[in-house]
């Protein structure tokens, strides 16, 4: 597959739902099934590790790949 994969929004721009895995990370819509990871967003401030997995639901996903 050669369609260029979609970046994600900068850390301190998502949601707490986005966040939390529980919306969408491009639409922001509420996930309920059908949901699939795609990737983590790295982060950290320091010492501490701030990487969140991120979640894109049917809405997004099929655009993904």
């Amino acid at each position: 597959m050669s369609a260029t994969p979609r970046s994600f929004p900068p850390p301190g721009e998502l949601t707490w739902d986005q966040s939390a895995g529980r919306a969408c990370i491009w639409c922001r819509r509420p996930l309920t099934s059908g949901a699939v990871s795609v990737g983590i967003i790295r982060d950290q401030f320091g010492a501490h590790n701030l990487d969140t997995e991120v979640w894109a639901g049917p809405c997004c996903a099929s655009t993904t790949h």
